[in-house]
C-alpha cells in the first residue's frame, strides 16, 4: 500500500494495512501511565511534556510517521504533527479517531513500558 501523506490523515483500515505492508512508526502522544495501560501494538510513546526531549531521539525526518491520541476530542496529536512538520518531518499522518477507535474495532493492543 502506498501511503498518501498529502491527506494528512489515516483511517484505522489504512493504518492496519500499512502496519502489515509498510515501514511506519506509530506514535502515541499520551502520558506514560496511559500508554503503559494500553496502546496500539507496535506504537512508541512520546508524552506531551517530553516532545522536545524524545521526538528527535526516536524519529528520523525520513520516517513514515502516524500519530494518535485517545479519540477525536484529543488535541495532542495535531499539536505533535505541527511540531514535527515545523522541524522538517514531511511524512506524518494523524490517526484522528485514535486509540478508542482502534480498540473498538478489536485490533491488536499491547501494554507495558515504551520500548
Amino acid at each position: 500500500m502506498d501511503i498518501d501523506f498529502s491527506k494528512g490523515k489515516i483511517s484505522k483500515e489504512e493504518l492496519r494495512q500499512s502496519m502489515e505492508e509498510d515501514n511506519i512508526k506509530i506514535v502515541e502522544i499520551m502520558p506514560e501511565s496511559v500508554y503503559e495501560k494500553s496502546h496500539i501494538k507496535g506504537a512508541i510513546n512520546i508524552p506531551p511534556a517530553k516532545i522536545k526531549e524524545i521526538a528527535p531521539k526516536v524519529l528520523k525526518k525520513e520516517d513514515n510517521i502516524v500519530v494518535y491520541c485517545k479519540d477525536l476530542t484529543c488535541l495532542e496529536s495535531p499539536y505533535l504533527i505541527r511540531w514535527l512538520q515545523e522541524r522538517g518531518y514531511k511524512k506524518v499522518l494523524d490517526y484522528e479517531a485514535g486509540k478508542a477507535d482502534w480498540k473498538a474495532a478489536g485490533y491488536p493492543m499491547a501494554s507495558g513500558k515504551n520500548p
